[in-house]
């Protein structure tokens, strides 16, 4: 056997015998006989006959070690030969120890290969230089030694070590802290106002990173399986002791061991009519090398037939061995599942892609276009029929370093049941049926509860004086930055109380409002502030079930004409006018796509919520029309946790108008034009607010089906009213 180097060699020869009875084998010879090809190097031996012999390659030498074995020649204890053979430059065999015995061979120009042959009381090691190995496949003994299988000893459970205590953590090294300079003020404390002021905290830049950190993957759900393939039952207990075979065929290799477990052997070289066998074999099978000891006759019989690639089945006291076993010899049987989630179609692309072949049926359109011609230089006519038909498409994959392990088993899908039709060995469709349960799981599903505010802040903020005097004949009235002059006796009403500021006055004693003719001698002034403030809120707060992988939309809007074409023909008869009207959708469209659920409770989402309103109109001769003001937010794909909230906002529309009043020249003084005129703020700002919140679903076994739902005193309140009307 021909060994890389310093790689050691497996065992050439091993005689059977117990290993509690293992004695010591004597070599008395050693001859040397040349052939053809190099020579025959020729031990006698005496005695043990549990030796064994390991053989490697170093350079252009080989060495083979014998061991349980001593060197007793009558010559000495060495044997030595120079140039025994042509390419064969010395031959030596030394004692290595007391129980071993090395021989080394040295070649001219390229390694020596070697291989044994025993008989009783004699070993041959085959020496040939050309570099080939002249190993004679092993002939298969008529029949094998068992010996009965001993009794199960009971098992002892083992403790498990107990861990090791892990070393204390070394105590961080203290950084001193360095001196902090002289403040005169250490802790000043502000007042504004008469209101302290909190004091500002430092801000800290947070750390950089030791290193690149990758993100959190979470938990896996794992679903783990071992395929347990095809095993035949012997209904044997017997063991072999020992058992050496090379390269002998697979054939009589079963018939053996079917002999010793009292069975028969019914062998084809190509089941069912087909051509060829098993890869890289002949009739009776591919070559086989055993080298076992201590072995079940039944575990053995499997070996074979895993590595050698064959198919067996057991039927009575017959087993039926071959490259392909026709059906009528397999163990063949059929299994119908209907599917609930997943589609027949891609369950059976996934059985595909295991190795299993694969036939669906489909209904398939087709359409056939005939032309008739009527007659020379007419079009012809056109016939189409278009009718349904079913068809069968065949898949079936092939690797090329790998093979399924499903290989040999049919699938058959129908898709107006959604079932899958699995056809072949019992242990295939049992590993199809484990993983197409696997696969055929529910789409989880959410409630997403969005409330979509559309807040109106609306601000008007109205400052103005207003006073009057009057000394004789000559008074003074200034009310909103207005300003009038009498002249001549009171008595006149006076027309300012018609004009601004707008609001309702703030009038603390009975003075008389603005405008007020007043005729007392005193300095009368009065100080109006006006706040306006509105606020305006749409709420929307639909709550919307969807499935993963699903898009939901909420749509509740209504059509205004946005766009008028009119067109206007002339015709014989007179004119012909046509309006097309182009309508868009004002109010709120809210669209939820939920992309995934994950096993960690995420839920991976997009909300696109627009909200558009009429802001102003325009009238023409053909009708009036409206301005649309749109607002639209579009998340992209965001990934929230069950539960958690997510809040959409910064979608803001603001506008400011001042408007003031004054008195020429006096509204312009400084500090005392105040008295003299008015100041009017308008604020308007609108602002989008959305906020989602996700609740997953839970429709396994341990949900409750809404048994345990609680409404709450508004929806119960709802319920008794619609009881009440429906007695």
């Amino acid at each position: 056997m021909n060994l890389q180097p310093f790689l050691l060699g497996s065992t050439l020869v091993a005689l059977a015998a117990q290993p509690g009875l293992a004695s010591v084998t004597s070599i008395t010879n050693v001859r040397l006989n040349p052939t053809a090809t190099g020579l025959d190097l020729v031990f006698d031996t005496q005695g043990g006959d549990n030796s064994s012999i390991f053989t490697v390659s170093q350079g252009n030498t080989l060495q083979a070690d014998i061991t349980r074995a001593q060197l007793n020649l009558p010559d000495g204890g060495s044997f030595t030969q120079a140039n025994p053979a042509p390419g064969i430059s010395q031959v030596s065999v030394v004692p290595l120890d007391a129980n071993s015995v090395r021989i080394t061979v040295s070649g001219t120009s390229q390694p020596p290969t070697g291989a044994v042959e025993s008989s009783d009381n004699q070993v041959v090691l085959s020496i040939r230089n050309d570099g080939e190995t002249a190993q004679a496949p092993t002939p298969v003994p008529a029949e094998i030694e068992t010996v009965p299988a001993p009794a199960t000893p009971p098992t002892v459970a083992q403790a498990a070590p107990e861990p090791a205590p892990e070393p204390a953590p070394e105590a961080a090294p203290e950084v001193p802290t360095p001196a902090s300079p002289d403040v005169l003020v250490p802790s000043p404390e502000v007042t504004i106002d008469g209101t302290p002021v909190p004091r500002p905290q430092v801000q800290q830049t947070p750390p950089f990173l030791p290193r690149a950190v990758a993100p959190p993957i979470g938990d896996i759900a794992v679903a783990e399986g071992v395929p347990s393939f095809n095993n035949i039952n012997l209904g044997s207990n017997e063991r072999i002791p020992k058992l050496l075979l090379r390269d002998a065929p697979a054939r009589e290799v079963l018939s053996l061991l079917a002999r010793a477990a009292g069975l028969n052997l019914v062998f084809t070289p190509a089941g069912g009519g087909t051509e060829g066998g098993a890869e890289g074999g002949s009739a009776d099978g591919p070559p086989v090398s055993l080298d076992i000891e201590n072995e079940s006759v039944q575990d053995v019989f499997n070996h074979v037939l895993r590595v050698t690639g064959l198919q067996a089945n057991r039927v009575g006291r017959s087993v039926y061995v071959g490259p392909t076993l026709p059906v009528s010899a397999q163990n063949v049987s059929a299994r119908t599942l209907r599917l609930n989630q997943v589609d027949a179609a891609v369950a059976t692309n996934f059985l595909v892609a295991l190795g299993a072949e694969s036939a669906v049926s489909r209904e398939r359109l087709v359409t056939n276009v005939n032309a008739v011609t009527v007659a020379e230089g007419t079009p012809p006519i056109t016939e189409t029929q278009t009718s349904t038909v079913e068809q069968i498409e065949v898949s079936r994959v092939d690797y090329e370093d790998s093979q399924g392990i499903l290989r040999g088993l049919q699938v058959v899908a129908d898709e107006r049941t959604n079932s899958v039709t699995l056809v072949g060995r019992a242990d295939l469709i049992a590993i199809a049926t484990e993983q197409l349960t696997r696969i055929d799981l529910r789409r989880r599903q959410v409630a997403v509860n969005v409330r979509v505010i559309d807040i109106d802040l609306n601000s008007l903020d109205a400052f103005g004086t207003s006073f009057s005097f009057q000394n004789g004949l000559f008074g003074v009235l200034s009310s909103g930055g207005l300003g009038i002059l009498n002249i001549g006796d009171g008595g006149t009403p006076n027309p300012i109380s018609q004009g601004t500021p707008t609001g309702t006055p703030i009038t603390p004693r009975p003075l008389g409002g603005p405008g007020a003719n007043n005729t007392s001698g005193n300095f009368l002034a009065q100080l109006l502030g006006t706040v306006q403030n509105g606020n305006g809120k749409i709420i929307t707060d639909p709550t919307l079930i969807v499935q993963e992988g699903q898009t939901a939309t909420v749509q509740l809007t209504q059509d205004v004409v946005t766009e008028l074409t009119q067109t206007i023909e002339v015709t014989e008869t007179g004119t012909l006018t046509t309006l097309e009207i182009e309508t868009e959708p004002a109010g709120l469209i809210l669209q939820i796509d939920v992309d995934r659920i994950d096993d960690n409770g995420f839920v991976s989402l997009s909300v696109a919520p627009s909200i558009s309103a009429p802001t102003d109109s325009f009238t023409s001769d053909a009708g009036t029309f409206f301005l649309l003001s749109e607002r639209q937010i579009s998340s992209g794909q965001v990934r929230i946790r069950d539960g958690q909230t997510l809040l959409l906002s910064g979608i803001i529309q603001e506008s400011e108008r001042n408007s003031v009043n004054k008195i020429p020249i006096l509204g312009d003084i400084p500090i005392l034009g105040a008295l003299f005129r008015s100041t009017v703020t308008d604020n308007q700002r609108r602002e989008l607010i959305v906020l989602l919140t996700p609740q997953i679903l839970d429709d396994s076994d341990q949900s409750t089906f809404g048994y345990q739902y609680t409404p709450s005193e508004s929806v119960q309140e709802i319920l008794e009213n619609r009881g009440r009307q429906e007695e």
